[in-house]
């Protein structure tokens, strides 16, 4: 489901209390939002007020810290759509929003915006990590930081049936390894 698809294709019951305008109004705004990694200026009140009633949330004190307790890293962006992608609705769509639940539960899993969260926490972690051995490294004199650069070398360079397996990668990680240990 895109963001382009008709109306019709929708298909909200709307309630006693909402419309199914009221409830397209908040599809349509969760998909831009989730596919715009949830930016803070995107989470309005009267989003986060609605987000609090689906996919069994709580209101988190406030909307600050809703946003803070779901959104506000890669990780937890990532927690919040695994949520929603593995959540199972409850309830009739005339008296909840599970239509709405179900509708956008379809569109995670088809879009494969999941993956794509799944891949950007990875990415940060790797970059965190980096960082880390980046900063440990400065500390260390440059003559143990060329025996960690050879003791590396050398693990890397022992037959393992997963160094077989990806013997492609280790000209490339090499590259980086070398990036890693330059301290300059």
């Amino acid at each position: 489901m895109t963001l382009d698809d008709s109306r019709a294709a929708w298909q909200f019951t709307p309630t006693k209390w909402h419309t199914a305008a009221d409830k397209e109004k908040f599809a349509r705004h969760y998909i831009k939002f989730i596919q715009a990694r949830c930016p803070a200026e995107m989470f309005h009140k009267w989003f986060y007020e609605r987000m609090t009633h689906l996919f069994m949330h709580i209101a988190h004190y406030n909307r600050f810290g809703f946003y803070e307790t779901w959104c506000d890293t890669a990780e937890k962006r990532f927690a919040l759509v695994r949520h929603h992608a593995t959540f199972e609705s409850m309830g009739d769509a005339m008296w909840t929003w599970s239509d709405v639940e179900r509708t956008l539960k379809g569109w995670i899993i088809e879009s494969g915006i999941l993956l794509e969260y799944e891949i950007e926490v990875a990415s940060a972690r790797r970059q965190t990590t980096i960082a880390i051995a980046k900063a440990a490294l400065s500390e260390l004199a440059d003559d143990d930081v060329a025996r960690l650069v050879q003791e590396r070398g050398a693990s890397a360079n022992m037959p393992n049936r997963e160094n077989r397996a990806h013997a492609f990668t280790q000209t490339s990680l090499r590259a980086e390894q070398q990036q890693l240990f330059s301290i300059g």
